[in-house]
């Protein structure tokens, strides 16, 4: 398939993560569906390109979009609904040390419905998600540019309500996962925009709990020592 018949597959305006209905809408004539046969073969060819890139059964990131898609941008295909969050949004601004290349996400649970929890290991990714009841992400728990990164085109927490939304899960006796360490850099952070954020997500007790342990920590004698030792 040429630039020429798929041009919606090329530059800066490309779909950034492929579904296989997307791409068979795709390459569809004036309405008229692909054939089957077509389809995988085409999807085959790109993978062999190296212009897919496969995640879980039938979901790619398209390789040839610009700038190159991450997997975090399609978490929300991997589970409906999911939010990126936690260690993945603190690790890439800075906030948050030695952090790995999982995807971490944020699940809304309401009343009266179900959220799957368990991790996707995809070909190339891995995702982990984290039931939060429904009014910890919508509009109730903030203004949406306080909740969201708008400058990006999937849901994605900001930094602030990244680690409250750390801080609400390591807190909650439903959860497994363990409250932020103490070493994070929360310099990085907008300390208006953070309490904003736990007064509206009525979380304020245990973020001060969490600031106060992390002074205690920072000022420890043994913690001091070590920071002027470092290269």
């Amino acid at each position: 398939m040429t630039p020429k018949t798929t041009p919606i597959l090329l530059g800066a305006d490309a779909p950034r993560v492929l579904t296989v209905p997307m791409v068979a809408a795709i390459l569809g004539d004036r309405g008229r569906p692909v054939a089957r046969n077509t389809l995988f073969r085409w999807l085959r060819t790109q993978q062999a390109a190296g212009a897919l890139r496969p995640l879980t059964r039938g979901l790619y990131l398209h390789q040839l979009a610009t700038p190159r898609p991450e997997a975090a941008e399609a978490a929300a295909y991997v589970r409906s609904g999911a939010i990126v969050s936690l260690q993945t949004v603190l690790g890439d601004a800075g906030v948050l040390n030695n952090y790995s290349d999982v995807v971490t996400c944020v699940l809304p649970l309401s009343e009266g419905t179900s959220a799957s929890s368990r991790p996707v290991r995809a070909a190339s990714a891995e995702y982990r998600f984290h039931v939060v009841p429904a009014r910890l992400l919508d509009d109730r728990a903030g203004a949406l540019e306080d909740r969201f990164d708008l400058d990006v085109a999937y849901a994605r927490a900001t930094p602030e309500k990244a680690l409250l939304d750390w801080i609400y899960l390591g807190a909650s006796p439903r959860t497994r996962i363990a409250g932020p360490p103490l070493d994070i850099d929360t310099t990085r952070l907008d300390r208006k925009r953070l309490r904003r954020l736990a007064r509206a997500m009525e979380i304020e007790g245990p973020l001060e709990g969490y600031l106060d342990r992390q002074r205690r920590y920072a000022a420890d004698p043994s913690v001091v020592a070590n920071a002027s030792v470092e290269p």
